[in-house]
């Protein structure tokens, strides 16, 4: 069992506020060392959300011998190894972080992060990748090979970022990977 899917197991599914429809689920019951309920129940909203989206992107990611996610075990962030790029971009396959503001899902991510290698096709930068970070207190990412890409999502106009109770629903990670794949795919 993976440690993704052990976090899952430990904090999703024997929730109280847990949605039954987590994509993984423990295939032996707990034994009487498992943690006790009011430590289950500690587990805050963001965590849950978390946990749950990781767990699907991490099935999503992990297809065709993929590498699958990596994810900060702070839960401060999320990297695909592997992300696919639009066809304006070279090469093809770049990785792709978020970081995970303290406040979410209520609040979405500022932006995403690429690795240097990401360039258009045409040569030209793209306008939205930055050498730097919007976040304070981060390390300087930029020394370690990666570059912003900002994007917002909207919050507080109507169609804006606004997550259900369930964290598998909309507004999450994958829509806001949604969102990240349509800006990289438009020169806008």
């Amino acid at each position: 069992m993976s440690i993704l899917q052990f976090l899952v197991w430990l904090f999703g599914p024997n929730s109280p506020e847990a949605s039954p429809t987590l994509p993984i689920q423990d295939p032996q019951p707990r034994e009487a060392t498992s943690p006790s309920h009011e430590v289950i129940r500690a587990v805050d909203r963001r965590a849950r959300y978390i946990l749950a989206q990781a767990a699907s992107l991490e099935e999503r990611y992990s297809k065709n011998d993929g590498p699958g996610i990596r994810l900060d075990p702070d839960l401060n962030w999320i990297i695909i190894p592997k992300y696919s790029m639009p066809e304006r971009w070279h090469p093809r396959w770049t990785s792709l972080m978020i970081m995970i503001p303290t406040a979410y899902p209520d609040v979405p991510p500022t932006g995403f992060y690429l690795t240097n290698t990401a360039r258009l096709k045409s040569g030209k930068n793209d306008k939205h990748l930055f050498n730097g970070s919007p976040y304070k207190n981060v390390a300087d990412l930029s020394a370690q090979g990666w570059y912003w890409y900002c994007v917002h999502a909207k919050v507080q106009e109507a169609g804006g970022w606004r997550p259900s109770n369930d964290p598998n629903a909309s507004d999450n990670l994958f829509t806001f990977l949604n969102m990240a794949r349509e800006a990289l795919t438009t020169d806008d």
